[in-house]
């Protein structure tokens, strides 16, 4: 029996039989009673199995399960878009949650397992503010559509120890999950030792297949070493930064201070300025401390030394002249090494190629003042492209069986010489500016043309330099686990 789309009925109409059957599987009843449909319309369940996409709702809103039980909620539901919703109870919404989770859970499984290419993956652990530890893992690829995509995989608990073989574990059964084991290209990590032994590790893990033999598997994250080298670099002009440090932190506390700060101002004819204090997590920071107080060196010199006259502790010219180099300088530590990886990805951009390549690398090291092998470099990374390319083309282009033989009756394989003409094809051919240029658009242009090096470069162009995406995760992570929500299980976590 089809269900009823307008049916009205009267109080007395009937009999009671069909009366409950009519309540109980339709929702029908009489007008004017609770429950009715007001107007003979099949009443419309609150209920989260009745609402299309609520999981989604709540997991990408972030919201608590409790939302569905808002009565305001309810009240604008009812109000505004349709009367007969009801609040849905926590557990329902909790329930919809989970099979919105573990059928699209199902559906990235089964896509990596049928995927024809390898992937990226970022990584990253976190301790929430109750001191629960976690770990995140997040995919990078660039499917069928030539389309940059990202998905986390992983954000578990990690409750034993955050060691480079417990990390390395962790990692390879992500992979295994989700049928990655034969298509991981590179992992991006920071630069803690930990990561890099579990780098080590993974290498010699036999269940997982890496490309060259794993030499292009790790990814150092570029943000992190970057400011490891400018935290290095401040760490030499800390006993220089402290006086300034001091003196604003005066400023900005004390009333009296404040009160001198803008008089000297005024003495001075510049505009009255509160300077910020840099913190260690935002490196720029000290920049722009350093920027704004050279415009108030010599407030800053006076106030300073008036309150410190008794310890003879002072600023100095030769104080404000070392802040100018720190202003001005580029530090040159953790750049002599640049990773093959990203001078690969430069060969691949068509407007690059080796030539552009080599350009800029001498200059770069040029303003560095480093002394660097650039063509060395350059060669060897053309090497890899090209070892990249048989390994690529014995698996898209096979040789035939029986096609061709030396005397001795072995097959001679023609894919590593079809590959380096592939590349040397790439090398020569001759680039057209584009106002619009997208480089991942152009291999897609171009992938019947240059079939080995497109597959090179989809691989490539996915792997991130950063773990921006881990982050990212854990800063939703602090949001879904705030206080008012401490008692959230690891499973609802890793959902929402």
């Amino acid at each position: 029996m089809k269900k009823p789309k307008n049916y009205k009925w009267q109080k007395n109409d009937g009999t009671d039989t069909m009366s409950r059957h009519l309540r109980s599987e339709y929702g029908l009843g009489p007008e004017g009673e609770e429950g009715s449909s007001g107007g003979g319309q099949a009443q419309l369940h609150g209920y989260a199995s009745d609402i299309p996409g609520a999981g989604k709702f709540i997991i990408a809103d972030e919201l608590p399960y409790s939302f569905g039980e808002s009565s305001n909620y309810e009240y604008f539901n009812r109000v505004a878009l349709q009367p007969q919703y009801r609040k849905v109870p926590r557990n329902t919404l909790k329930r919809c949650t989970q099979q919105s989770y573990y059928a699209y859970r199902g559906y990235l499984m089964e896509m990596f397992r049928t995927y024809d290419g390898c992937v990226s993956l970022t990584s990253d652990t976190w301790t929430s503010t109750y001191g629960e530890p976690f770990v995140c893992v997040t995919a990078h690829w660039i499917d069928d559509d030539w389309l940059l995509q990202k998905r986390i995989i992983c954000f578990e608990a990690m409750e034993e120890a955050h060691n480079g073989f417990n990390i390395k574990s962790r990692l390879v059964s992500c992979c295994k999950n989700f049928h990655l084991v034969d298509k991981l290209f590179s992992i991006s990590l920071d630069n803690a030792t930990t990561n890099t032994s579990a780098m080590q590790f993974l290498k010699e893990d036999p269940s997982i297949k890496l490309v060259l033999e794993g030499s292009l598997m790790h990814v150092r994250c570029c943000a992190h070493i970057l400011n490891l080298c400018v935290q290095d670099g401040l760490d030499e002009l800390r006993t220089l930064l402290e006086p300034i440090r001091n003196v604003i932190r005066w400023i900005r506390a004390a009333r009296s201070a404040k009160r001198i700060f803008k008089q000297k101002c005024e003495e001075y004819g510049l505009r009255k300025k509160v300077i910020a204090l840099d913190t260690p997590t935002r490196w720029n920071s000290t920049y722009k401390l350093l920027h704004d107080a050279i415009a108030y060196r010599d407030i800053l010199t006076d106030m300073y030394n008036e309150s410190r006259a008794t310890d003879g502790q002072f600023i100095t010219k030769y104080h404000w002249s070392l802040a100018k180099i720190a202003h001005d300088v580029k530090w040159c530590a953790y750049f002599t090494e640049f990773p093959p990886i990203y001078a690969i990805a430069a060969i691949l951009d068509p407007g690059v190629k080796l030539e552009g390549l080599t350009n800029l690398l001498t200059f770069y090291y040029q303003q560095l003042d480093v002394q660097f092998d650039v063509p060395y470099y350059v060669n060897n990374c053309k090497r890899i492209l090209e070892r990249l390319c048989e390994d690529y083309g014995a698996v898209i282009q096979p040789q035939p069986v029986g096609s061709s033989t030396d005397g001795s009756g072995s097959s001679s394989s023609s894919s590593s010489s079809s590959s380096n003409i592939g590349i040397g094809e790439y090398l020569t051919y001759q680039f057209e500016t584009e106002e619009t240029f997208h480089i991942i658009q152009w291999w897609k242009n171009h992938s019947s043309k240059f079939s080995v090096l497109a597959r090179i470069a989809k691989d490539i162009l996915a792997i991130p330099v950063s773990t921006i995406a881990s982050e990212s995760a854990f800063s939703a992570g602090r949001r879904v686990l705030d206080e008012k929500r401490s008692r959230l299980s690891f499973e609802s976590i890793e959902m929402c």
